[in-house]
């Protein structure tokens, strides 16, 4: 008869297979999704591996628990341990799901958005400033524009950032730019826009690696090659590529103005994540120092595709957004870009009511082939007001360009 050391043995044994068979099943799931972004056929191989693994790993336990038939028995506690670990997963999504959110905005809301946002009329550059005028009186007297993005891979977002470069800088004496890059490899971008014969390319990675950044870039070359007597326009690498990036962001952004003198204004460009005054992030400290000389502009999606970044760059889907989300009402107000400020939105009670309810957002970014296995790795439910003083809402999502596309 079996002691009560043997029995936990073989019990530890098991659950050892377990193990082995859980971490099979990941590294199937990472390779499967470096090849497809199909989640459903992610999913079946690492299911996959987890019962060959898994029922290998388990055997030793098997012989020990049930000697006539060690293989049957492995193979089936493989499978009941893949099905407890898939029905924990589905009850954890399920709670999320279940869990108490907003209701659709009402037609009063919708009414008030109408008239408190700003349609503009298209992300494509060097398309004019008439619908961008508004902004002038948003943005004036600010030495600081956070431009953000809720995905690092939507094309949309790129380009309405170049058509905002071009305005701040021809409309709004806007000199300088610096982007979530390394300073060293800002110094070669730098050199490329001031003439130099340097190849930016070489120094653009995933996500900057793409046709609509250096198609912002060479504007970038062209401006200072023909600005006449304006200020020549800068570019600044200020991510210092380390564990400790935010603080160090901003105060490169911080040293950056303080060297070029007090009239001195500068673009940002970084994921909504950095750019918003969310306790730690960079947004926090460049509004705790220049206070509302810094002005943090998000960027939101209602649908469509967008690359990410694991082993291989994929393009990966983003359903029309449920009710609870903002994207969803500003979806049915018939502009497919707006521009909406809450310092002015929140004069209007129902649109203050609206903005302040734990509405939530996307947060894409990379590693999506594994944030995309719950809702709530790439969800935010924090209130607008509360990260960032402004967004720009692109309703359709394409992927960017890669230069080697």
């Amino acid at each position: 008869m079996p002691t009560l050391r043997s029995r936990l043995l073989s019990w530890l044994l098991l659950a050892g297979g377990a193990a082995v068979g859980a971490l099979s099943a990941a590294v199937a799931y990472l390779v499967a999704s470096g090849i497809t972004s199909a989640l459903s056929l992610s999913l079946l191989v690492a299911a996959a591996a987890f019962l060959a693994g898994g029922s290998r790993a388990m055997r030793p336990a098997a012989r020990r628990i049930a000697p006539g038939r060690p293989r049957r028995f492995a193979l089936a506690a493989a499978g009941a341990a893949g099905l407890a670990f898939v029905l924990l997963s589905a009850l954890s999504i399920l709670a999320d799901r279940l869990a108490p959110a907003p209701g659709p905005a009402g037609p009063a809301v919708l009414r008030a958005l109408r008239s408190g946002t700003v349609p503009l009329r298209t992300v494509r550059a060097g398309s004019g400033f008439d619908d961008l005028r508004p902004l002038e009186t948003v943005l004036r007297g600010r030495r600081i524009v956070a431009l953000g993005e809720a995905s690092h891979g939507t094309s949309e977002f790129f380009r309405m950032k170049h058509r905002m470069l071009e305005f701040l800088v021809r409309e709004m004496g806007f000199a300088h730019f610096a982007m979530e890059l390394s300073p060293e490899d800002g110094q070669v971008i730098d050199a490329y826009i001031h003439g130099a014969p340097t190849d930016p390319r070489r120094v653009l990675y995933w996500p900057w690696a793409t046709t609509e950044v250096m198609e912002m870039i060479e504007w970038m070359r062209a401006y200072n090659a023909e600005r006449g007597s304006a200020p020549g326009l800068t570019f600044h690498g200020i991510d210092p590529l380390s564990g400790d990036r935010d603080p160090v962001m901003a105060a490169n952004v911080s040293r950056l103005l303080a060297r070029a003198g007090p009239e001195a204004r500068v673009v940002l460009w970084a994921h909504n994540g950095h750019i918003s005054r969310g306790p730690g992030w960079m947004g926090s400290y460049l509004k705790r120092e220049f206070g509302d000389q810094a002005y943090l502009l998000g960027f939101e999606l209602d649908h469509g595709r967008f690359t990410s970044h694991m082993s291989t760059v994929r393009t990966y889907g983003v359903a029309p957004a449920p009710p609870a989300y903002y994207a969803h009402a500003l979806a049915q107000l018939d502009a497919p870009i707006l521009f909406l400020d809450f310092r002015t939105m929140e004069r209007v009670p129902a649109l203050r009511a609206w903005l302040r309810e734990p509405r939530s957002s996307h947060e894409l970014q990379e590693l999506h082939a594994v944030y995309r296995l719950r809702p709530a790795w790439h969800t935010l439910h924090t209130p607008w007001p509360e990260l960032y003083d402004g967004m720009i809402f692109v309703e359709e999502s394409t992927p960017a360009a890669g230069l080697r596309d």
